[in-house]
């Protein structure tokens, strides 16, 4: 019978043990949700040599229940499986908890793969994206991934 108490006992300790690393854990974890990335519309095209402009306002939203102060956006995008660019935002801002804010963003893409792309669009313009990459997150250095597709219309100016 006391064998069976001295189990309980060590159970117990066992199990404080266990709560308290858990606890211990989700206190430390932040409490930042990756925000949800992506292009709300591509705002201009030019065109200059070998190289074009991209003028995009990106959408951007807090699914959190804090407020994101967003430093930084480093991504990637493809349209219709080719990569065409690499952007960084760095105008900081912070979007409340549930909210949505717009970010105009410009990048370079090399024009020879935007006229081979531009060549192959159907009549209304749209192309299917994929853009991916991290947001930074305050001055804290964190970097949280974001990944999100969806269609939009190449409009060129």
């Amino acid at each position: 019978m006391r064998s069976w108490q001295a189990v309980l006992g060590a159970l117990r300790v066992a199990l404080m043990g266990v709560l308290l690393f858990v606890g211990a854990t989700a206190w430390s974890q932040p409490s930042s949700q990756a925000p949800e990335v992506s292009i709300g519309s591509v705002d201009g095209i030019a065109l200059q040599g070998a190289t074009a402009i991209l003028d995009l306002t990106l959408d951007l939203r807090n699914p959190g229940a804090l407020a994101l102060p967003l430093q930084k956006l480093r991504f990637q995008l493809q349209f219709n499986g080719l990569e065409v660019a690499q952007g960084v935002s760095t105008a900081p801002v912070t979007i409340a908890a549930q909210q949505q804010a717009q970010v105009p963003v410009q990048v370079d893409v090399n024009s020879a793969t935007l006229l081979s792309l531009i060549a192959t669009l159907p009549p209304d313009g749209t192309v299917r994206y994929v853009i991916q990459g991290t947001a930074e997150i305050g001055q804290t250095m964190l970097q949280i991934p974001f990944t999100h597709s969806g269609a939009v219309q190449l409009a060129l100016r």
